[in-house]
């Protein structure tokens, strides 16, 4: 991933916090048909290693599910949506007219090497971890017990797990780090007058 040096993250724990805050991950893989992708959640787990693992699920089914696959590296992409910025935000520009729109956003980068993980007690750990880990603040936390215990390991059979030993992080927060404290500000004005949830969740990381 392309990174310049100032949005370039490489604090270990604020990058686990962003994969918790964002688990969607894009998983790509070079298959012997080609690319291959597809959107699950994941979540990280110290396993002892440099930087850990990551677990998630696929169907059966899916196309990656292929021993073929584990030769290369999978590249595992978590995302937030982002915000556009306008130019118009920056101070500068009505006097010196040279800025042009751009997008903030963060994105994390991993690549590691992969098990198919097909042990029904493993699998169930696995859908137990990020059931625990989305339904934390429900009034009444849903749990895999509340499900007849047949239910769920017909489930586990249609399911394959995933794990990914991570031997390579790249993390890009683009957050206007570049810019002048003006037009910093400038752009913090801008995103707290679209009077939006994703604008101010933005303007919060750039504060």
């Amino acid at each position: 991933m392309f990174t310049p040096k100032a949005f370039k993250e490489e604090r270990f724990d604020t990058i686990k916090a962003f994969i918790k805050e964002q688990p969607l991950a894009t998983v790509v893989v070079q298959t012997q048909n080609g690319l291959e992708a597809c959107h699950i959640p994941m979540y990280w787990q110290d396993d002892g290693s440099e930087y850990g693992c990551l677990y998630g699920h696929i169907a059966k089914v899916n196309a990656l599910n292929d021993y073929d696959n584990l030769d290369a590296p999978w590249l595992i992409i978590f995302q937030d949506a982002g915000h556009y910025i306008s130019p118009n935000w920056y101070p500068s520009k009505a006097i010196t007219h040279k800025e042009v729109p751009t997008w903030n956003y963060r994105s994390v980068h991993i690549r590691g090497s992969v098990s198919l993980l097909t042990d029904p007690m493993v699998l169930t750990e696995i859908l137990s971890e990020l059931t625990q880990d989305f339904e934390v603040n429900q009034p009444i936390p849903w749990s895999l017990n509340d499900a007849p215990e047949n239910y769920i390991q017909a489930l586990c059979r249609a399911i394959v797990g995933i794990r990914i030993s991570i031997t390579d992080i790249q993390a890009q927060f683009k957050l206007s780090q570049n810019k002048t404290v003006e037009n910093r500000a400038g752009v913090l004005a801008g995103l707290q007058q679209c009077n939006t949830a994703k604008a101010d969740a933005m303007a919060k990381l750039i504060l």
